[in-house]
Parts: structure tokens; C-alpha cells; sequence
């Protein structure tokens, strides 16, 4: 391992899943620029996607996030410091695919209106009386970036090490890097060289895929408490990939309890197999994709790439104008979780010692033994979309399941066959039914 004085002073950059549309958005990160620059630099806005698989097992749930920058200043080079579970492998992506996923949910949606319709825990990692202050697990040079991975194990190193390279350290920060060194948590640190950053203007710098495991099973990963650290309030987006549709709010565990809303989701048409996803490393073979499959070359191309052959649904979230101070209070990261049909049912990773439990620390035992409940048919979920797809769910869908024979504890599944009306809400649509 080199020794780290020999990086530079380069800037560091740190990522997770996020994602955005073509406005201002934030994720976990904060920006550090050199000693010498006197200016502000803050993250204008992150496009993001994020590709998730759980797993049966503890701690073998990944994610790839695919994170795309917007920052505006006076800086030639910054730092960009942001945490990870594990240790991310980076890799470079195509801008492309943010514009494809923009124009397929706007599309959808305008699809939608003129229907009528609308829609194993981690534990704390313990340094050896040898390990060093900060740990530099990987280096490499992806795209136009120079990347490295660390771990702080003595509380401050990490500013300290930013000192050194040449950044600004934010002293402020320390209890919140200090959350993640708790957690055994790792920076994921990107050098950004020659940007040229002026003023009140954005500078696109190209997308880096960081792929990981999230040290749990059904909790699709999101960190956000380092953005608290910036001054103005925020976006987010988020185009989510994975086998079943989110939690909204049907309990404590949906997304809206963290600010984040529904933008956009797919459905399953009549001619779409039920609870099966969308084959998007091959849309001209799905019924749901096809008519728009000449217009997605650079997401199917990634999907052949990463995941061949797998099948996911897509959520567009997004969140506006979360306040900084609010964010870093939270008790811990954005944590997302499936769909799933019994509402008594507690999410693997939240339950105690699971890597999201400090969200929720006084969760009743007795919830846990819950079990996750069945699919929806078809006929059931239309139903669903009309009535309201909690209640129905939680009174029917044990009997679904037992009628098709699926045991108890199947993993989760989206409901099939939901009209627009009932997946595909927009944000003006939703505040009319809450």
C-alpha cells in the first residue's frame, strides 16, 4: 500500500445511491475545496440510478449507483467525501443514460394525463493497535478521476488527511464522519482535476458507477447525513431499479416518512406477465417496454452489460428542498424498502441489529415474526388501485397467497396489474388523496 502523502493532495469523493432529474439535487457528500480558495463551492445538483438486488441471505443484498455531479464555484479541484457500507469497486458510465431515464418518465407520465389516469447486520470495524489512522484500501484512475477508497479509524484522521492533501478540512463534520466510523463505514474518494468551475454556472463531469454490497438483505441504501453539513437546502431524484415496487406509505418504513415522494413507477399492463419487472437489457421483447425500446440504447446496453436477462420495475423518487441541519440530525441514513403486502411486517435490515435498525430503535419484538405476506393477483391489485392498495392488501392477500399455493415468507413481489392511475400519481395528484 502507498503511503498516502504520495496522492497529491488530491481531492477526495465519496458516493452512494442517488439520483436526479434535471434540476438541483443532493445526496450524502460534501464538497471540500483547496486550503488556498476562498469562494463556496456546494453540489448543485446529482443524478442518480440505482440498481438493486436483495438477497435471501444476510448481507448479501449489492447495489450499483451510478451518480452523475453538478457543482458550481470558483475552484480548479475540490474533494467530494462520501460513505459506503463496504468498499465500492468504481467504474465510468455514460451520461446518456440520465437523459434516456428522464425522457422515459416524462414520457410515461404524459402517456398517463392523456388518459385520464395517473397514477447479518454490519458491525463497527475495531483497528488493530498497527492499523493506521487512515487506511487507503484502493486507488485507480477511472475516466477523468482520480479515486481512492479509505477508512478512518482514529476520530479526526480523515480531516486531517484532507488537510494534508491540500483541502479544506470541516472540523464541524467530525460527529457525523465519526457516525460512519462507528458504523465500519468506508469513503469512496474521487479526484477532480482541471474542472473548470465558475460562478453560479454547472459543469457536468461524467458519471462514475460504484457497485457494493449494502451489509444487509432487503434495504436499498441511500446515505445522506454528510449533505447536512452543507448551507442551502437541497434536491434529490432518484430512479430506482429493482424487482418489486417500493414502500410508500403503507407503515413507518415508506419513503415519505423521509420527505421523499412518488414521481413516477411502472405497472403491469394486461398484457404484461404479473410481478415478473421489465426486461430492460432486452425492451423490444417486453410488452411494456417495447414501444419506447429505440429510444433507451444506452440503459439497455448497461443492463446487458451489468445484469443481463434480469428484470426490475423503476421508481422515480424525489425529494425538494430538504434543509441541511434537519438531514444531519437524522438518526440514520435514507434506507428503501419493498413493497411488501403485510403491513405488520418488519424489513429485515431495520429490525434490531440490522445496518438501518438505528432508524427505528424501538421496534416491538413481536412484529418481527411477522410474516411478509403474499402477491396480489391481477384482479386484486386493480381492486387496490381504486380502494386503497394498503387496506386491501392487508385483508386479502394472505388468501391470494394460499389460493396459488405460494409459502410463507416469499420475498416480496410488486403488485400486478395496477392501472396508472393507482403507480403513476403525480406530486400534485398524491397531495389531493393524503
Amino acid at each position: 500500500m502507498r503511503a498516502v502523502s504520495s496522492w497529491f493532495g488530491l481531492p477526495l469523493v465519496v458516493v452512494l445511491v442517488l439520483a436526479a432529474a434535471p434540476g438541483p439535487a443532493h445526496a450524502d457528500g460534501k464538497m471540500f475545496v483547496p486550503r488556498d480558495y476562498k469562494g463556496s463551492l456546494e453540489e448543485r445538483a446529482q443524478e442518480a440510478i440505482i440498481i438493486f438486488h436483495g438477497s435471501e441471505q444476510a448481507g448479501g443484498a449489492t447495489e450499483d449507483v451510478i451518480l452523475k455531479v453538478h457543482v458550481a464555484g470558483q475552484a480548479t479541484s475540490f474533494a467530494w467525501v462520501i460513505p459506503f457500507p463496504t468498499q465500492p469497486k468504481i467504474a465510468k458510465e455514460d451520461a446518456r443514460l440520465f437523459q434516456e431515464l428522464f425522457d422515459y418518465v416524462e414520457t410515461r407520465r404524459g402517456q398517463t394525463m392523456k388518459k385520464g389516469k395517473s397514477d447479518g447486520a454490519l458491525g463497527a470495524a475495531r483497528p488493530s493497535a498497527e492499523a493506521k489512522a487512515v487506511d487507503v484500501l484502493s486507488r485507480k484512475v477511472v475516466g477523468s478521476y482520480d479515486t481512492a477508497v479509505v477508512r478512518e479509524n482514529v476520530a479526526g484522521a480523515l480531516n486531517q488527511w484532507l488537510a494534508a492533501e491540500g483541502f479544506q478540512p470541516a472540523p464541524e463534520g467530525d460527529d457525523v464522519v465519526g457516525f460512519y466510523r462507528k458504523k465500519g463505514y468506508v469513503f469512496a474518494c474521487i479526484k477532480v482535476s482541471a474542472a473548470e468551475l465558475a460562478k453560479d454556472k454547472k459543469v457536468d463531469l461524467h458519471p462514475l458507477r460504484f457497485s457494493f454490497k449494502t451489509g444487509g438483505r432487503d434495504g436499498v441504501f441511500y446515505p445522506m447525513k454528510l449533505t447536512g453539513l452543507q448551507s442551502e437546502p437541497f434536491d434529490v431524484n432518484l430512479y430506482v431499479f429493482y424487482g418489486a415496487w417500493l414502500n410508500d406509505r403503507l407503515n413507518k418504513f415508506g419513503y415519505v416518512h423521509r420527505g421523499f415522494r412518488l414521481h413516477f413507477r411502472d405497472w403491469d399492463s394486461p398484457a404484461c406477465k404479473p410481478n415478473a419487472g421489465k426486461a430492460w437489457s432486452a425492451p423490444q421483447t417486453d410488452p411494456y417496454l417495447k414501444s419506447m425500446a429505440s429510444r433507451l440504447p444506452a440503459i439497455t446496453r448497461l443492463f446487458q452489460r451489468l445484469h443481463p436477462g434480469e428484470r426490475y420495475y423503476l421508481t422515480n423518487l424525489r425529494a425538494h428542498r430538504l434543509v441541511p441541519e434537519e438531514v444531519r440530525a437524522w438518526s440514520d441514513d435514507l434506507w428503501l424498502f419493498p413493497y411488501y403486502v403485510n403491513r405488520r411486517f418488519v424489513p429485515f435490515d431495520a429490525r434490531p441489529g440490522g445496518p438501518a435498525s438505528a432508524s427505528w430503535p424501538n421496534l416491538r419484538a413481536s412484529a418481527e415474526d411477522s410474516a411478509p405476506g403474499r402477491r396480489l393477483s391481477t384482479p386484486l391489485a386493480v381492486l387496490a388501485g381504486v380502494v386503497g392498495l394498503s387496506a386491501v392488501a392487508a385483508v386479502v392477500g394472505f388468501a391470494v397467497g394460499r389460493r396459488r399455493g405460494e409459502p410463507f415468507g416469499r420475498a416480496p413481489r410488486v403488485p400486478a396489474g395496477v392501472e396508472p392511475d393507482a403507480s403513476a400519481a403525480s406530486d400534485d395528484e398524491q397531495e389531493e388523496t393524503e
